[in-house]
């Protein structure tokens, strides 16, 4: 019987893939277009003055990066293990604190306006325009911080698609809203501010509809101990330092090219940066595919399945990658002119610093890809030396080389070295860790996992190949007979009546409980809600491998069917508990 194959994981991943590429590029389009706007409607001094504000909103980004994001992750393995009531806490918790946090900017912002304009801008010529887009910019912190909030609890719920939507129709009313308000309002410089705080209203708005769903997140009373406070802060930890110490490494990385290369390599990291930007759509994307899924897998349990996901999202990127990199090495001249540099040492400096910064490019992409990993099995120390080696290292090994543009691959190489050397010592104490993932893979003997044709001819090998695993795992004949024909009335339902093209089974036995799991790509299909339904025309088979279960769970999540059995040892098992969940009007 073949193994198990990644066709269902993928096509999970392909689902969210291309959303969140688009939400990524969207936005970093808008905020190319958006700049040009202003250049050209305000002037020069009011790109500057949009630019001296942009701490503030780094500093909102970085904050919801300490909790948004592990909130998110729990949330979706909350998920996979079918408890939305915990999900709801967890995104309840984070819309809470965005709130919070949202009107303390503001309020902060208020009362210590001065201060903070002094500190952003020290130019009095800059400082009226800069003062009056930094005003708006603290009033739209509340819209902000819930707007970041949403997109991406909403993408885990199983909306990627309506964020995506959300995203580009908000950047493009941004767009358009800075030509009325600069151009034809004669708003100035504050104009271009209400356009941004205007879009994240739009953008909420939008998102709104996918809570009309029955089965969504709801907002909830919450406290701080049902959420384990703590534990969100300290997964999200990672991700909130590496954010914010992106401010430190453009300062360095700034003081290092003036230093050693002058103005000229000053022009060339400013194109570099320009590139890594652009890579940014790619690798950003892949983690906000990455995320949702993998964390209803890891609620799920199912390592295997993470595993293939991970190796999916580095196959992608290195593609990409690879083809990138590609026009980087061939094309640095052509990159140069296309950016404003085109001619003398200017140009001579792009030529040279392009190519070698192009690995740099590929060696943060694959190591960024560790951490989604890491923070799944919440490996907090490993994903801290990820998150600050990796920003910090590349702009030591830039200073340490005297502006020489291997330096920052150099970076990168230190880090995958010291990742290496803690991942070797914890697989020596626990060989099951994959390499570099480190997610715990069972033993081939310990669990059974396959993929099925829907073919009567697969259906029979399939079931086969359970019997004789229950039996190598001392089940009883009467109670594998029960989990085999439970199971095989299952199986034959998606065949003949689902119309799907794959189905992975998986079975194991722990404290003599078989638990099965059956994942297809079919018609949405409840197998509880049907037999309790006296509507439907649910055959005998169906009922009766309902009773034969002491559990059943089922689950609909990535447009994919995911049905859990329990099966206790005969003479053991409780009456059917079956949970309850949405009807469909499959037959059997």
């Amino acid at each position: 019987m073949p193994g198990r194959k990644p066709y269902l994981v993928n096509k999970a991943f392909n689902q969210y893939l291309l959303a969140s590429i688009l939400t990524v590029a969207a936005t970093q389009v808008a905020n190319i277009v958006d700049a040009v706007i202003v250049g050209h409607l305000v002037g020069a001094r009011g790109l500057a003055a949009v630019n001296l504000s942009k701490p503030l909103l780094q500093a909102f980004f970085a904050v919801t990066c300490l909790y948004v994001a592990s909130s998110t992750i729990l949330a979706g393995m909350a998920i996979g293990k079918g408890d939305r009531a915990k999900a709801d806490k967890f995104f309840s918790f984070s819309m809470g604190v965005s709130l919070l946090l949202g009107l303390s900017f503001t309020g902060f912002g208020a009362i210590f306006f001065g201060r903070i304009s002094s500190l952003l801008c020290q130019s009095d010529t800059l400082r009226p325009l800069s003062d009056a887009f930094m005003r708006v910019t603290l009033y739209s912190a509340v819209p902000q911080l819930l707007m970041l909030t949403l997109n991406q609890f909403v993408t885990v719920d199983g909306g990627p698609k309506i964020v995506s939507r959300a995203v580009i129709v908000s950047n493009a009313a941004n767009i358009l809203l800075d030509i009325v308000f600069i151009k034809y309002l004669s708003l100035g410089i504050a104009g271009a501010a209400f356009a941004t705080g205007v879009m994240y209203v739009v953008c909420i708005l939008m998102v709104l509809p996918h809570f009309r769903k029955k089965e969504s997140l709801r907002l909830c009373r919450t406290r701080l101990h049902d959420v384990e406070a703590g534990r969100i802060f300290s997964i999200g930890l990672p991700l909130f330092l590496a954010t914010a110490l992106l401010s430190v490494q453009y300062i360095g990385n700034n003081y290092v090219a003036s230093r050693f290369l002058g103005d000229n390599g000053l022009i060339s990291l400013a194109v570099c940066i320009q590139l890594l930007a652009f890579s940014m759509i790619i690798l950003n994307g892949t983690l906000r595919a990455i995320q949702p899924v993998g964390s209803i897998l890891k609620g799920l349990d199912d390592s295997t399945g993470l595993l293939m996901l991970m190796k999916r999202g580095y196959a992608f990127m290195a593609v990409c990658l690879a083809f990138f990199t590609a026009i980087l090495v061939l094309f640095p001249s052509q990159i140069g002119s296309l950016l404003g540099v085109s001619e003398g040492a200017g140009l001579d400096m792009v030529r040279k610093a392009v190519p070698l910064f192009s690995l740099n490019i590929i060696g943060q992409a694959m190591l960024c890809n560790l951490l989604p990993a890491f923070q799944f099995y919440e490996r907090k120390g490993l994903a801290l030396l990820l998150s600050i080696a990796q920003t910090l290292l590349p702009m030591l090994f830039f200073l340490l080389l005297r502006g020489n543009w291997i330096g920052f691959f150099a970076g990168q190489a230190a880090t995958a070295l010291a990742i290496w050397v803690w991942e070797s010592a914890l697989r020596r104490k626990d060989p099951s860790l994959s390499r570099f993932l480190l997610i715990p893979l069972k033993e081939q003997t310990e669990v059974l996992d396959m993929t099925l044709q829907t073919t009567s001819q697969s259906l029979s090998e399939a079931i086969a190949a359970l019997r004789s695993f229950l039996s190598s795992k001392g089940v009883g004949s009467h109670t594998g007979n029960l989990a085999a024909v439970s199971t095989e009335e299952f199986l034959n339902n998606i065949i003949r009546h689902g119309h799907a093209t794959s189905i992975d089974l998986a079975a194991n036995v722990r404290d003599a409980v078989i638990r099965i799991s059956i994942h297809d790509d079919g018609m949405a299909f409840n197998p509880v809600a049907a037999v309790k339904d006296p509507a439907s025309k649910t055959g005998l088979g169906l009922t009766l491998a309902n009773a034969f279960c002491s559990k059943i769970d089922y689950r609909y999540i990535f447009n994919q069917n995911m049905v859990s059995l329990e099966i206790r040892p005969s003479g053991d098992a409780p009456a059917s508990s079956p949970i309850s969940s949405d009807g469909f009007s499959r037959q059997s």
